[in-house]
């Protein structure tokens, strides 16, 4: 393997003068920010150099009909090159680890009269001024921050970045991920235990420039410690823009779940029922309280007494999930409290209570309960998706800004396969970070050593 030398100066202070430690990190800091680049562009210069002395031969003594690692863009053939100088102006790429220039020098193909650059070939940088890594990198900050704030996160790093380059890595990086939601693509998982339905329409429509996004997560079982008991969310279906009967076809193909855990939305259910007519539907535990407010508010009960039922509802399922009841029990309990609503004269919650009994502790039937012991207690089925949900909500609720609805599509996906590790999104990591396998070592020169 060969080896390529880098030098580096330091001019410091003389030990008499003044100087600080601020002073020295400062110095260490800029290095930070200019280092990286300046030794990948140096490195690709020489490889270029003992490129053409391998396709050419020395400058001094060209030979022809060398064989070369690269064919000629124009005609195909693999060998018999000429030198034809360097370029007049340094090619800037934009890399994750800073702005790089090089200095490309070019070749000639004898049989074709071709003129073109064989490090771009062989690299596979041509056309390109970014390059895929940082498109991830800038990609992967903006699906957790604004684009304003993640182009000036990866900038304080010394990256070439800003707003609209988040953007456009964003924009970039979403077509790649083809298998997001598409159960038929090589890879994608076939089924989960438990399957949660939700979507993004609380912030859709054109004035909080939301998309309306329904999603289909699920919840599998994974390795670890017998008495830790944990899970992964997968991505099992997607549809943006469209109603829920569009996911159908996503979600026949796979195998049926243990429980479907919905929110109590009319169309969710009706496509849950659908789809696997014997799977038992579980309510969502963070939607019911939520619903019971507004129900009481329609009713219009006082407020503080609304509040109240609502936080003794919330009470009522962690205590249930927290000692662990049976099913009998926590059916006796939940008629109790659906008792104290009903007495008020509030219609409106009474019924949502009523319609929901059937559901809410479905988690805990016994058949349910012992196919879903290995992922933890009851609860885990509910809060996992919200959570998922009102963070892509916070994400996707940015009114004002003057990103299109294409790009919040845009967003989504990415967002999605990276919070769910979609195969997608696993394979494309692996191939744009691969493991280093350039050594390397720094060697510092010490003075009046023995």
């Amino acid at each position: 393997m060969s080896i390529t030398t880098l030098a580096l100066t330091a001019e410091l202070p003389e030990l008499g003068e003044l100087l600080t430690w601020s002073q020295l990190e400062a110095w260490a800091v800029a290095m930070r920010e200019e280092l990286p680049a300046a030794a990948l562009a140096a490195a690709l210069e020489d490889l270029q150099d003992r490129l053409i002395d391998q396709v050419c031969g020395p400058k001094w003594l060209p030979v022809r009909d060398l064989p070369a690692p690269f064919g000629c863009p124009g005609c195909g053939v693999m060998s018999d090159f000429a030198r034809k100088g360097k370029r007049t102006r340094p090619r800037r790429f934009d890399t994750a680890a800073g702005i790089v220039r090089i200095q490309l020098a070019n070749v000639g193909c004898r049989a074709c009269g071709r003129v073109f650059a064989p490090l771009l070939l062989l690299l596979d940088l041509s056309g390109k001024r970014r390059t895929d890594r940082l498109m991830l990198e800038l990609a992967e900050l903006a699906a957790q921050m604004s684009f304003a704030r993640a182009g000036a996160v990866a900038a304080s790093f010394g990256v070439p970045a800003s707003a609209g380059r988040a953007h456009s890595a964003v924009a970039d990086l979403a077509p790649m991920l083809e298998g997001i939601g598409q159960p038929h693509a090589p890879g994608a998982p076939t089924g989960a235990d438990v399957v949660i339905l939700d979507g993004t329409g609380m912030r859709a429509g054109p004035r909080r420039l939301g998309v309306n996004g329904n999603i289909a997560l699920g919840l599998t079982g994974r390795s670890g410690p017998r008495r830790r008991r944990r899970a992964a969310t997968v991505l099992l279906g997607l549809t943006l823009a469209q109603p829920w009967s569009a996911m159908a076809e996503q979600l026949r193909a796979l195998r049926p779940p243990v429980v479907v855990v919905v929110d109590g939305e009319l169309a969710i259910t009706k496509l849950a029922e659908d789809v696997w007519p014997d799977v038992p539907i579980q309510r969502c535990w963070w939607h019911l309280p939520r619903a019971l407010r507004w129900a009481l508010y329609a009713d219009k009960a006082p407020s503080p007494w609304a509040n109240a039922k609502r936080t003794e509802l919330v009470d009522l399922l962690h205590r249930v999930a927290r000692e662990r009841l049976t099913h009998a029990q926590a059916l006796a309990a939940y008629d109790t409290f659906a008792a104290t609503i009903s007495t008020e004269g509030h219609h409106a919650a009474g019924e949502l209570l009523a319609g929901a009994r059937d559901q809410v502790f479905t988690c805990l039937r016994p058949d349910v309960r012992a196919r879903l012991a290995h992922l933890g207690g009851p609860e885990l089925g509910s809060g996992v998706l919200e959570r998922v949900m009102r963070e892509l909500n916070a994400r996707t609720d940015i009114g004002g800004s003057r990103w299109s609805v294409d790009g919040l599509r845009d967003l989504i996906t990415v967002q999605l396969a990276r919070m769910t590790h979609h195969p997608a999104w696993t394979t494309l990591n692996q191939s744009l970070r691969p493991p280093n396998a350039i050594n390397f070592k720094i060697a510092v020169a010490k003075f009046n050593a023995s």
